[in-house]
């Protein structure tokens, strides 16, 4: 199967936010000039017919216009005819200009990071925009064409109440997003919050905004096709779902990752090195095993499982011959659902898949 999926990892925001861990620095112009004519340089090795591009951050919207369109002019000779194209953005530097450009060269889905509608919680955060901004920045994306629009939610935020999420999910859905993700705040050691020591809500707390979350999403008609994803029928995120089938995906950009040919390479974090050479932070080649588990434990992040068929055609063999102590153990214990031609989680293995997964570990050689 020919590779058709690229992530492009744009390093650069205009602020960095207390939670945040990703590979990113400061917007300045030199440097990231330096850095778009290297990107452009990996672009133009890319097949031309890629049916899913996704250009997040970092902030890819903090680039000045010229590199924007210079960027966007090297991905339209790669792009499909028919091609999820997705830029994330901030809500605060959406511009009119910005977006036409985005329109202009066949970016058709805008994926913006709210992550709370309360504007003390925004800026406790550390963020730069202001709910009032979001509501706005959704208006420019749908006149100037964007139709398919994502919005980002955080849960578990420092003195997040379970009512001041439930109001954010109400104040987003409002909005008539076509897609919602949905991510529990983690306090990463090198990120602001860890470094002063800032603790997330409760473990209960957080389970139960989850939950709440499930409930009132789909009361608005939205799938929970994927633990952390939903979508109104028809938007799911087509990029989205290479991973979750464990498709192969090129990726370009500092700290991102790519998964070709039997290997996973996650690029170097270090700005220099990335610009001279193909640097590499980790280089993993997978066994059988390692993608046999893999497979699992990304396809039953799905809500319809995976079916015994696409196994097959994958490895060469039967996934219940494989897995059938794990299967079994799953549905003895009501996380799993056995089907004639598929698998899926219950609804509470769906909510716990750690557990459902731990006897899939089992195969693995260590």
């Amino acid at each position: 199967m020919s590779t058709k999926a690229v992530y492009i990892h744009i390093p650069f925001c205009d602020h960095i936010c207390g939670y945040c861990d990703f590979t990113r620095f400061n917007y300045a112009r030199p440097i990231s000039d330096a850095f778009m004519l290297r990107l452009i340089s990996q672009i133009n090795t890319l097949p031309k017919d890629l049916t899913t591009i996704y250009v997040g951050g970092g902030t890819p919207t903090s680039l000045e216009d010229d590199q924007l369109e210079g960027l966007l002019q090297a991905l339209i000779e790669h792009k499909a005819e028919q091609c999820e194209f997705t830029f994330e953005g901030n809500p605060e530097n959406l511009t009119r200009n910005k977006v036409e450009m985005l329109v202009k060269y066949g970016v058709n889905r805008m994926s913006l990071g709210v992550q709370t509608t309360n504007d003390d919680l925004l800026e406790k955060i550390g963020r730069h925009h202001r709910f009032y901004d979001v509501g706005k920045g959704v208006t420019l994306l749908r006149e100037c064409g964007i139709e398919n629009v994502s919005l980002d939610l955080m849960y578990g935020l420092p003195g997040q109440s379970l009512e001041m999420f439930e109001k954010a999910m109400h104040d987003v859905v409002l909005l008539k997003p076509n897609h919602v993700s949905i991510y529990a705040l983690t306090v990463e050691p090198n990120s602001l919050f860890g470094r002063k020591g800032i603790q997330p809500v409760s473990e209960d707390v957080e389970t139960e905004m989850f939950l709440r979350c499930i409930e009132i999403m789909t009361q608005y008609g939205y799938e929970h096709y994927e633990i952390s994803n939903f979508a109104l029928p028809g938007s799911r995120s087509q990029h989205n779902q290479v991973y979750w089938r464990y498709e192969d995906f090129y990726a370009f950009g500092p700290g991102s990752s790519l998964k070709l040919n039997h290997t996973r390479k996650t690029w170097t974090k270090k700005l220099g090195q990335y610009l001279k050479e193909d640097g590499y932070d980790e280089i993993i080649e997978l066994t059988l095993e390692d993608e046999m588990f893999e497979f699992i434990m990304m396809g039953l992040r799905i809500r319809e499982g995976i079916t015994f068929k696409r196994f097959k055609t994958r490895f060469g063999v039967d996934m219940r011959d494989v897995f059938s102590e794990a299967i079994q153990t799953g549905v003895d214990h009501q996380l799993l659902e056995l089907h004639d031609d598929h698998i899926q989680a219950t609804f509470e293995g769906f909510v716990m898949l750690d557990d459902v997964l731990l006897p899939f570990m089992d195969i693995l050689p260590y």
